[in-house]
């Protein structure tokens, strides 16, 4: 408490408010002065009160007359008869300042623990004689009644701050004492009881029977007789009733009670408490009720329910240990959890415990699974889902699981996991060998296709040897269909097809396709038309490739199946949708095998495939294709009057610019002069390669295999302008050949490489271009795409520029 606060108390005198008028009084009288002042030491201040009004109400302590009165002892008395005279109270603010203070007396005042607290004192303006040893006493008298009247504030004070604490105790606690006056028959409450009824005392000063009458009905005859039993015996007591408010609500308290008696041993009163306990009684209800919710459903469940500290020792575990388990749960109960897990998985278990203790509060809990023993059937699969409780500071204290068992359904994932295994390995061992079937075949059609297409382009050729070539050709281009079928087909299964949408003219599209009918055609005696609508736009976003060889499908099918008469190719677009009819007037089909038409390996009969061959996989793979663009494609016919087979696709228009950049790609050719290097282990593909280039003023070096293309680009004077690499060669393949080209130093490491191989697998390219490719030509070797790639490769190259200058 501080100097200023004393003072305050002590001159509003504490429990006698005139306490310290009537010490003044007295002094005053007694000294015949107009000043009396109480001067309080603490610290290094000094704090003043007096009667008369001061210029200072404190100063520091050294500076204080106090703190000399104060160093002369309990008993010591300090008097200055003129301060301005007597060094070195003249120099005193009190003394120089406007206070003018020339006399002063004072006497030590002490306090009840013998602590000297400051210094009772009387002052005057004038200079006065020393005071004789009667009046002095009489001042050591009245700093002593000061001392008192300091004790008594203090005093006070403690009662009034343990009076609050006490109030706040109650209402925190929700007690409240009370107390009944045997003779008068009155109670008296503290304010807790008052707010615990719902009373207020400026209303309600209550009897014993008014405080009676507020509790509940069937508890009023026990309060009775408890209060009744403590007044005959003596004996405290302490039961439970209900309060009644005058709102209706209704209080459990806990009333505690014992007897006052007087010196005779007589009863005068009955004293206690009341404890609110409402809240506790609701919450304790609840949790019974819960616990018995829980208790019904642990007991019901057929997941195993289990509670164990961090000791790993069990507290609860469910009846459904023993259904689940064979084992009884009174057994496990003080037993460690890893008694419920198998002994090999315990490490583990206990490293997934440890992280989830170190996630942070709140993370979810994902769930844990491991081997546990049944008593019967042996090894059996759990998992558990850990909930962790937690103290106040975040600590873990326990953990609660629920444990299912998942044997069942870690079977069945089992035999899933092993199907999937084996599909994968059955997809792998078929794409392996239809990626070997299409290289194996591939190779050899290489020589085949492009020496006959060679034959055909000479005009040298007898008509006969002419008539053989077209049926070479006419054969081998059905053998390439067969193949490019059944890998269209399996990559559709697999679901690994990926359009590539780029601009393209529909009209030209549609053109092509006929042109590589147009001879068979001619042949059969057929004629073809191509209807392009008037309206249909330059340039269009789609996968022309994959429109193409759906169109390529319906005209084949037409030619095929047309033994006389006319095949008509129709191109249209209307509200966005470009449309493609191919119609013929060949044998028909029935209304009912036309959707199977485009079910995987169907035609219209036995008879069809011995007469007219094929895989029919064609109408299969073009539905699957164009319903992965978003399109839709059908047929109709009729039995001896021909078939139309037609798609219908969303594609919207390209831009002016994307048209002409692809038009520029399209109309790109080989600069002359071009030195090209050829890797490949068949001679009959070097020898063709070299007949294609031939007429394009290249000059072409060949060699065996991987490792003769490395040292041919190390030894050469001049840089190659571009090298055809084959994959599949002996002593080193060509993506060891790029890799070991691409790491080497200079120029000659960035030299165009581009695949020419008979692996025309999606990732079979995208192997090809990992090892450092540039492009990709696929076997057989199609003049113009060979062409096209080489054009595309040394575009742009500075140095296959400048041979075409020179």
């Amino acid at each position: 408490m501080t100097a200023e606060r004393v003072v305050t108390e002590a001159t509003r005198g504490g429990a006698d408010e005139t306490g310290f008028d009537r010490l003044v009084k007295l002094a005053c009288s007694i000294f015949d002065t107009p000043i009396v002042m109480l001067s309080l030491l603490e610290g290094d201040r000094a704090v003043f009160r007096s009667n008369a009004p001061l210029s200072m109400g404190s100063m520091p302590r050294e500076q204080s007359v106090s703190h000399a009165v104060a160093a002369l002892g309990e008993a010591g008395v300090l008097v200055v008869e003129d301060a301005s005279a007597a060094a070195p109270f003249n120099a005193h603010p009190m003394v120089t300042g406007p206070d003018a203070i020339r006399f002063y007396a004072g006497a030590a005042i002490t306090t009840r623990d013998g602590r000297i607290a400051g210094a009772f004192s009387v002052l005057d303006r004038k200079p006065r004689s020393r005071p004789d040893d009667r009046m002095l006493s009489s001042l050591r008298l009245l700093a002593g009644m000061a001392g008192d009247i300091l004790d008594q504030a203090d005093a006070t004070r403690l009662v009034r701050e343990q009076l609050g604490v006490l109030t706040m105790a109650e209402q925190m606690s929700g007690v409240g004492k009370w107390r009944l006056d045997l003779a008068t028959r009155q109670v008296t409450w503290s304010e807790e009881v008052y707010r615990i009824h719902g009373a207020s005392p400026e209303t309600f000063d209550p009897s014993f029977d008014d405080a009676v009458s507020l509790y509940h009905p069937e508890d009023r005859d026990a309060v009775r007789a408890c209060v009744k039993r403590c007044i005959d015996t003596g004996e405290d007591y302490e039961f439970k009733l209900r309060i009644v408010r005058p709102d209706g609500g209704i209080r459990i308290v806990i009333s505690r009670g014992m007897v006052e008696q007087d010196e005779s041993g007589r009863p005068v009163a009955v004293y206690g408490v009341f404890q609110d306990v409402t809240e506790a009684e609701t919450a304790h209800a609840r949790i019974v009720e819960s616990e018995a919710r829980f208790r019904l459903l642990t007991d019901r469940a057929t997941d195993i329910i289990v509670s164990y500290g961090v000791d790993g020792i069990i507290t609860y575990i469910s009846p459904s240990v023993e259904r689940v388990t064979g084992r009884k749960p009174g057994a496990l109960i003080g037993r460690p959890v890893t008694d419920l897990i198998l002994e090999d998985d315990v490490p583990a278990l206990t490293e997934s415990f440890k992280a989830l203790v170190r996630a942070p509060v709140g993370a979810p809990s994902r769930g844990v699974r491991y081997r546990g023993r049944n008593m019967v059937e042996g090894e059996q699969w759990f998992e558990a889902r850990t909930a962790l409780i937690r103290d106040e500071a975040g600590q873990v204290i326990a953990f609660h699981d629920v444990v299912r068992d998942v044997t069942a359904t870690k079977q069945l994932e089992d035999e899933l996991i092993a199907a999937r295994d084996a599909a994968e390995t059955a997809a792998r061992v078929q794409s392996e060998f239809l990626a070997n079937m299409s290289h194996e075949l591939r190779t050899p059609l290489t020589s085949v296709v492009g020496f006959s297409g060679l034959l055909q382009a000479s005009e040298a050729l007898p008509e006969a040897e002419r008539r053989y070539a077209d049926r070479i050709a006419t054969s081998s281009e059905a053998l390439l269909s067969v193949i490019n079928d059944i890998l269209d087909y399996s990559k559709l299964e697999a679901e690994a097809v990926d359009l590539e949408p780029q601009p393209f003219d529909p009209a030209a599209m549609a053109r092509g396709a006929a042109l590589i009918v147009e001879r068979q055609c001619e042949a059969k005696g057929l004629n073809l038309v191509v209807d392009v609508a008037t309206d249909l736009p330059d340039g269009l976003m789609g996968d022309e490739g994959r429109l193409r060889q759906v169109t390529l499908n319906f005209l084949s099918n037409a030619v095929k199946f047309t033994v006389s008469g006319e095949i008509r190719l129709e191109v249209s677009r209307s509200e966005g949708r470009l449309r493609v009819a191919v119609t013929d007037s060949g044998i028909g089909i029935s209304a009912g095998k036309i959707e199977a038409l485009f079910e995987r390996f169907t035609q219209a009969d036995a008879s069809t495939t011995r007469v007219y061959g094929g895989t029919g996989l064609g109408l299969s793979i073009s539905r699957r294709l164009i319903e992965l663009m978003g399109g839709t494609i059908g047929a109709e016919s009729r039995p001896g009057e021909g078939s139309t087979f037609w798609f219908e696709i969303p594609l919207v228009e390209a831009q002016t610019s994307q048209v002409e950049a692809e038009a520029e790609v399209q109309a790109e050719s080989l600069p002359a002069g071009l030195r090209v290097l050829m890797a490949d282990d068949a001679p009959a593909n070097r020898e063709l390669v070299r007949i294609i280039l031939a007429g394009w003023d290249i000059e072409l070096d060949a060699v065996c295999d991987g490792a003769e293309a490395v040292q041919a680009v190390q030894c050469t004077a001049d840089v190659y302008d571009l090298i055809l690499m084959d994959v599949h060669m002996p002593v080193m393949d060509g993506m060891a050949a790029t890799r070991a080209i691409r790491a080497l130093d200079g120029e000659v490491a960035r030299t165009p490489i581009l695949a020419l191989t008979a692996n025309v697998q999606p990732d079979q390219v995208e192997a090809c271009r990992r090892a450092g490719m540039d492009g990709h030509v696929g076997k057989p070797i199609q003049i113009g795409d060979l062409i096209r790639a080489m054009a595309q490769a040394v575009a742009g190259s500075d140095r296959a520029s400048g041979r075409a200058a020179a």
